[in-house]
């Protein structure tokens, strides 16, 4: 599998995965993280039984590259515990409207389908790891 810096750099190029279809679309990054559409968010994010952290991006967003990798390794770190998504505003603004993302990169923190917590901008791994062990009373493994 790619990695999630990876990934992003190569929606850039050609034959880039494309997530606007009228299909749910849940594609896995790396381990432990996955790319979803609004129409897989529901199943994905709210209905999921474990807690789940929402990585709000869009491809031209310079923090939101920079984050990619920080989140990539956290994610790895919570296996099992804790899933990790990303999802891009610009082919999902019914989810930023709906979560009130404004400025981004934001990381949503969900449990049992409510956001828990809202970090906006860039978060360090300590910050977001700090964050997830404070919000879902977990350590990572």
């Amino acid at each position: 599998m790619m990695g999630l810096g990876n990934f992003i750099k190569g929606l850039f190029g050609k034959g880039a995965p494309s997530m606007s279809t009228s299909e749910p679309v849940t594609e896995a990054i790396n381990t432990n993280l996955y790319k979803v559409n609004s129409l897989a968010f529901e199943q994905e994010v709210v209905k999921a039984e474990t807690p789940v952290v929402v990585d709000c991006f869009a491809k031209w967003c310079a923090p939101c590259k920079k984050m990619a990798p920080v989140f990539e390794e956290v994610a790895a770190e919570y296996e099992n515990q804790v899933k990790f998504v990303i999802i891009d505003l610009d082919q999902s603004k019914d989810i930023a409207k709906q979560y009130h993302v404004v400025g981004i990169p934001t990381l949503l923190l969900f449990d049992s389908g409510e956001v828990k917590e809202k970090l906006v901008g860039n978060t360090t791994k300590d910050k977001l790891r700090a964050s997830i062990e404070e919000v879902f009373k977990i350590k990572s493994e």
